[in-house]
């Protein structure tokens, strides 16, 4: 069985896709961007505060998903400039502790608004019991 998960807590696109999507003990994360969700805007940081940002929005997601970002097991990243890797690299592995989850980093020409980045996520909740803690 399927569920949609949305927080208020992360960006929404609720007319395009779900923030992620929930399946048994695996979580789907909708990309995210370093969008600002109390003001809808792209945040013009550097790598790293965009970075940051970037997995704020992931974390509300995967909290409202009943997990947190210790579970995620695999993360997509998109870059426009394969020159930032180093400064993201720097920034994403204060969000999570060993073992890192796997990725994979592809270089792209474009992301929505123009953003920097965009990562998404696949999450893993060894308990099959969980609830929307934060909508």
């Amino acid at each position: 069985m399927l569920h949609s998960i949305e927080t208020k807590l992360a960006p929404s696109e609720a007319d395009v896709c779900s923030q992620a999507i929930k399946s048994g003990n695996w979580t789907f994360i909708s990309g995210q961007i370093p969008l600002v969700t109390e003001s809808n805007t792209l945040l013009q940081g550097s790598i790293t505060e965009q970075t940051a940002q970037v997995f704020e929005n992931l974390r509300a997601v995967a909290m409202a998903s009943g997990g947190s970002l210790e579970y995620v097991v695999k993360l997509t990243i998109y870059l426009k400039d394969m020159a930032n890797l180093a400064e993201f690299n720097q920034e994403m592995i204060k969000h999570f502790s060993s073992p890192l989850p796997a990725r994979a980093v592809v270089s792209v020409s474009g992301l929505p608004m123009d953003a920097e980045m965009q990562v998404e996520a696949i999450m893993m909740i060894s308990d099959p019991v969980w609830a929307l803690a934060v909508t």
